[in-house]
């Protein structure tokens, strides 16, 4: 007769460690979490005092978006962003390697119900995102909606490095598009009778070289803006979508989608103005959260069109 001691078979086995499978995975995001810290202080120390990366240019963004400011309190927004974009070069590869549950933490969403509802109502979307506080997070939409989310990339010369850039950005589920002939692509898409689909756009990007190059005030100066989401969003009927990203702390976000009701396709570029407020109001809230390394007011005013 066999002791009555033995375990069942069919009950489940404990980690070889003893420790739940749950507490182990928070351990191993909490290890994550301080060595992303350590890693954005060491990348943050190289490009605020090593290499004083694109100083001059993000004093001189900083400038003229915000003229009734001191120059001290331009280096002191200077400061906080070199701050945030250390923690921009960690997040992507931070949220890849998080397990789930610590994932979780660094991006959550407000009302993930909005497109849920939507999608009920069988309504194309356009979610406009932009360069302000965290948009590659936004590949794990596809976990919170019954949408199929696509979004476009820029394909990289190096094989290896392209590999795992989109490996990166498709591994929760997006679909991506190149982008160059994105417009085409993305326009066949919403056009597609069945499901609905969801495209994210970064809106807030300098337009390509030799397009159409329309103007509007943004941040007390003239900037070319890109139009193909509000082309888009005429030729498909698209519902517009705005999205915002909250930094609650550090590697953490919340992300609040918002209709863009006061976006009327009837007047010529209501959608991209209406676009640029909202973002506006965002940026002087919480200014160094925006990406003023970039050189956004490259294209002069003598060679655009006034929208």
């Amino acid at each position: 007769m066999k002791s009555s001691s033995f375990s069942n078979p069919q009950s489940p086995r404990p980690p070889v460690s003893g420790l739940p499978r749950n507490t182990l995975q928070h351990i191993a995001g909490e290890v994550l979490l301080l060595v992303g810290k350590l890693l954005a202080l060491l990348i943050f120390v190289l490009l605020r005092y090593v290499l004083a990366y694109r100083k001059q240019l993000i004093i001189q963004n900083l400038t003229t978006s915000f003229p009734s400011k001191s120059a001290a309190e331009i280096n002191t927004l200077m400061h906080a962003y070199y701050w945030h974009m250390s923690d921009l070069v960690i997040e992507p590869f931070l949220f890849y390697a998080a397990p789930a549950t610590l994932r979780g933490r660094l991006a959550t969403y407000t009302n993930p119900e909005l497109l849920e509802k939507l999608y009920r109502m069988d309504k194309q979307v356009i979610v406009f995102a932009s360069h302000y506080g965290n948009w590659e997070y936004l590949i794990g939409l596809p976990q919170k909606t019954s949408y199929d989310v696509y979004t476009a990339y820029s394909p990289i010369k190096n094989r290896r490095i392209d590999m795992l850039m989109v490996g990166l950005r498709s591994f929760m589920g997006v679909k991506l598009i190149p982008k160059q002939g994105f417009y085409r692509q993305a326009l066949s898409l919403l056009r597609q009778s069945g499901l609905p689909k969801l495209l994210v756009i970064i809106a807030d990007q300098r337009p390509a070289p030799g397009s159409n190059k329309f103007h509007i005030p943004f941040l007390d100066q003239d900037t070319a803006v890109q139009t193909g989401g509000e082309r888009m969003v005429a030729s498909s009927d698209a519902t517009v979508v705005y999205v915002e990203a909250h930094k609650s702390a550090q590697f953490k976000y919340e992300f609040t989608f918002s209709l863009m009701e006061n976006a009327d396709p009837a007047i010529p570029m209501g959608i991209t103005k209406a676009y640029y407020r909202i973002l506006e109001n965002s940026i002087w809230k919480s200014p160094s959260y925006w990406l003023w390394s970039h050189n956004r007011w490259k294209m002069q005013p003598g060679e655009m069109v006034q929208a």
